[in-house]
């Protein structure tokens, strides 16, 4: 059985990622459609056919999914502690919800931050024909802050399987420690 929970972990990570990618992607493609038209479209082959959202929430699936793979074999192994197969489910899941909240604060903190001030540096180093780069600008840093918030999430689920693992230590020997 705890093997099988270890598979099932290891396969959902990506799958929640990708849903992760999904939401993320829609909420940057209305913060600036140009990130992803002028931007994003032309590194990925999709059909001309498709609605520019279809396409950027099939981004953030591409994107996002190769991200809960190491995120998931990290949080999932650490998991293993636990000699409970249910906390080793239900924890390592916590853990995974951690990491995407981590992710998408800073993400959201990425949103308010003030754009750069230096307008003529930031032309050029746009693509061409952007309309609004204050948008675009605060698009890319949204993604970056949210690799960020992912990689700090899931130090923090790291921490909380080891924090977990030893308040249940603690409850099996009777809540002593010996100092």
């Amino acid at each position: 059985m705890r093997t099988f929970i270890f598979i099932a972990l290891l396969i959902l990570a990506p799958m929640l990622a990708s849903l992760y990618g999904f939401i993320h992607d829609q909420i940057t493609f209305s913060i600036s459609e140009e990130f992803f038209t002028k931007f994003r479209f032309k590194d990925y082959d999709m059909p001309h056919t498709w609605h520019p959202r279809a396409k950027a929430g099939m981004i953030g699936i591409l994107n996002a999914w190769k991200t809960g793979i190491p995120f998931g074999i990290i949080l999932t192994a650490v998991g293993r502690i636990h000699h409970n197969d249910k906390k080793l489910l239900f924890y390592t899941f916590y853990t995974y919800l951690l990491t995407f909240f981590f992710s998408f604060a800073f993400s959201m903190a990425a949103v308010y931050m003030p754009a750069a001030s230096e307008m003529e540096a930031i032309h050029k180093t746009l693509p061409a024909n952007i309309l609004d780069p204050i948008a675009f600008q605060k698009v890319e840093r949204i993604n970056n802050f949210g690799y960020i918030g992912g990689i700090i999430g899931m130090l923090m689920g790291i921490g909380l399987h080891i924090l977990l693992y030893k308040i249940d230590i603690k409850k099996q020997s009777g809540g002593t420690s010996s100092k």
